[in-house]
């Protein structure tokens, strides 16, 4: 009987060790595995300021307590969409300006059409990712971009104002090659391509060789998309 006794207590030591050990990791302590995976805990909001002040301090008293941060912050993966090369889009004289050389300033209606289209939303997303939730890209999350329809001007090698040393006219790839650097990858629509050749965008039989270095090829843009989100993606147009 007294054997049976000591061993119902240590049973019962054993089962409320385990309780422990359960509750700790439950409540949102970091094993050292965890800290290896990503940096910040999950429970740090923001983990960096993206213009050095608090949200307190940039936004108003009370703005940290409204602010909701990401909660997955490991294995995060988007395929974003860019189908033109141009943020805002006109029309004149019944015609849409759709390509780069037509992201300038209109003067019918004296707008400023000199920015990338969906480019900018990139960079912010790398910010968030990496200043204010503290991920690291490769590791935390990766980015992929669909380029597609008049978005795969964006994709050209800058030939200069009227394309010397190169096809065509691209202002804005400096910012595609930074975003590359970041580890955006960029993905190029042969459909796209096709278009290009037939309309003289691009020279037949040497298309590649006028895209940005590093520049990739899907085959076709908007079934890319759909293998991409069946491979855990998660979809973006911007």
């Amino acid at each position: 009987m007294l054997y049976t006794k000591r061993s119902n207590y240590l049973y019962l030591q054993a089962g409320l060790l385990a309780a422990c050990v359960s509750a700790l990791a439950f409540s949102g302590v970091a094993s050292a595995g965890e800290e290896d995976l990503g940096g910040a805990s999950n429970n740090e909001c923001p983990v960096g300021l993206v213009n050095g002040m608090t949200l307190d301090d940039e936004f108003g008293y009370g703005t940290s307590d409204l602010t909701k941060c990401l909660d997955r912050r490991h294995n995060v993966k988007v395929v974003m969409q860019i189908n033109k090369p141009c943020r805002d889009s006109y029309v004149v004289d019944g015609q849409v300006k759709n390509t780069v050389a037509d992201c300038k300033r209109n003067p019918e209606k004296d707008l400023d059409f000199g920015r990338s289209y969906a480019l900018g939303n990139i960079n912010n997303m790398i910010k968030d990712y990496e200043i204010t939730h503290g991920m690291v890209a490769g590791k935390d999350y990766e980015i992929v971009a669909i380029v597609h329809s008049g978005g795969g001007y964006l994709l050209l090698k800058d030939g200069g104002e009227n394309g010397k040393g190169g096809t065509n006219s691209n202002k804005f790839e400096p910012e595609v090659k930074n975003l590359m650097d970041r580890g955006v990858k960029f993905y190029f629509c042969q459909n796209t391509t096709r278009g290009f050749i037939n309309n003289g965008t691009l020279p037949a039989g040497d298309a590649t060789a006028q895209l940005i270095d590093d520049v990739e090829y899907v085959t076709a843009g908007v079934t890319s998309i759909s293998e991409f989100q069946q491979r855990g993606y998660e979809y973006v147009q911007p």
